[in-house]
């Protein structure tokens, strides 16, 4: 991908996703979005710690590891364009800029909780930001002259995405929000912390992703702004202190405010939406969007990390180490944000009652006349969950019958199996919406256990192949 000038810009086989996470934007839920895009085996964390996910990266010198990038489609987690940019080959940027002066409320809120907690801090740096937190008010925190204080409460954004040669503290004022500003009107897309829904609709627009309506709040702020009982004092103080940032969020916000607009045009022409204040009609037309423009992933063979064409398949076996495309599920379990993944791999259902997914089906398995569906559910997170659970295929309800509930210490684990009749399916994908009649907080049989997500099962795999006898 390298021209950016019309807004619906597809991602080739040979580019490289780079998402710059810039802390307290609420990247971890952009992370949960994109990663769905991509199976498991396609994405590294910060190269820092690529080598705790494949021990090739161990040792690696900067020209090795580029090499090893290479492999990966996308690339995401803390580091700053200029470190980078030196390791990527076809590099397609995304980010999200907040608003400065929350931004920086928001990170003396973060240490200050984490040192009241006792929290052991991750990296010597940390263990310095929880000290000068605890010990000092908002505004002693911003003008502390710790550098590494310092590094997290000026204008950090800008120096997250400038790029420069030589020393930083060499590079005038001008230079590095000019640096900044061109990598916004360079990258594919950044958001907004502050419009989240919106940036979320532009991004799956921008790439033909699945526009979910719903999707998993991971610390985004949807509430009122930090800056909400902070004095105009500090406020004035901290935005001083954050010249650039101030001038960078702005130079952002008009360039998100015209792509987003640009997007509404555009589907005002090709999709007829009649009113963008419609909330429904904006999202039944970012879908037929998506389904215009659907692109089906590549199927993974019995054999892991065999791909294989689609219409030499006569079996369709999905996981969660694939991509996914649909809403109403929580992101994969494992270290990384899911990038090292438990065994088994699964996602819980949730936060909501219904839970899509989109699967192409594969030319061998469309011409049979009659298919059936196998779901694995690894656990329910309560027997009534689990009784409750309904299954439809393109709207039609599939009925469901135990096949097996092998002795297991998890709890309700249950494979399911029921008929798949022929479809006719006017889509490029068939539509498996799975709904439960509640979700209840992860935690419920583990207070001791932080997660308290509201989830309802853990599916673990879907298995759609030809029927061998009649189900009805």
């Amino acid at each position: 991908m390298e021209d950016f000038s019309t807004l619906y810009c597809p991602l080739t086989p040979a580019d490289q996703l780079c998402y710059i996470h810039i802390p307290k934007t609420a990247g971890s839920t952009l992370t949960a979005i994109a990663d769905a895009q991509f199976d498991v085996r396609q994405i590294a964390p910060a190269p820092r710690h690529l080598p705790a996910v494949t021990p090739a990266a161990q040792g690696c010198n900067p020209d090795q590891l580029k090499a090893l990038l290479t492999q990966y489609r996308f690339i995401r987690g803390h580091f700053s364009h200029n470190d980078i940019r030196q390791l990527l080959t076809r590099p397609v940027y995304l980010t999200v800029l907040r608003d400065p002066v929350d931004r920086v409320i928001s990170v003396y809120e973060f240490f200050r909780r984490a040192a009241q907690r006792g929290q052991p801090p991750e990296t010597p740096e940390y263990a310095m930001l929880m000290k000068a937190a605890a010990e000092q008010d908002l505004l002693g925190f911003v003008l502390d002259p710790n550098p590494v204080v310092q590094l997290r409460t000026s204008s950090f954004q800008t120096r997250q995405l400038a790029t420069w040669d030589g020393d930083w503290s060499a590079v005038s004022a001008g230079d590095r929000l000019r640096s900044a500003c061109a990598s916004v009107d360079q990258f594919a897309w950044v958001g907004l912390t502050e419009q989240f829904q919106a940036s979320a609709q532009l991004l799956s627009y921008r790439f033909g992703w699945y526009p979910a309506a719903v999707y998993q709040n991971l610390r985004v702020v949807t509430h009122k702004p930090r800056r909400d009982g902070v004095a105009p004092d500090v406020i004035e103080a901290i935005a001083q202190h954050n010249a650039l940032d101030v001038a960078l969020y702005q130079h952002a916000k008009t360039r998100f405010e015209t792509q987003y607009q640009q997007m509404l045009n555009a589907l005002r022409r090709q999709e007829n939406l009649q009113d963008p204040d419609d909330p429904a009609a904006l999202q039944a037309a970012l879908q037929q969007h998506y389904v215009r423009h659907y692109a089906a992933p590549p199927l993974w063979g019995e054999i892991e990390g065999d791909a294989i064409s689609q219409a030499s398949l006569n079996r369709l076996l999905y996981d969660f180490r694939q991509p996914l495309s649909g809403e109403g599920w929580h992101r994969r379990n494992g270290r990384f944000n899911g990038i090292e993944v438990d065994q088994p791999v699964v996602r819980w259902s949730g936060p909501g009652l219904v839970s899509i997914l989109d699967l192409p089906l594969p030319a061998g398995l469309a011409a049979q006349p009659t298919l059936r569906i196998t779901v694995a559910i690894e656990q329910a997170i309560a027997p009534a969950v689990l009784d409750s659970l309904q299954l439809s295929v393109n709207q039609q309800p599939i009925p469901l019958k135990v096949l097996t509930r092998p002795p297991t210490p998890q709890p309700h684990a249950v494979t399911l199996q029921g008929p798949l009749p022929a479809i006719a399916n006017s889509q490029p994908f068939i539509r498996l919406s799975f709904r439960v009649s509640q979700t209840l907080p992860r935690n419920l049989h583990n207070p001791a256990l932080e997660d308290s997500r509201p989830v309802g099962f853990a599916l673990q795999q879907i298995t759609i192949e030809p029927a061998r006898r009649r189900w009805w």
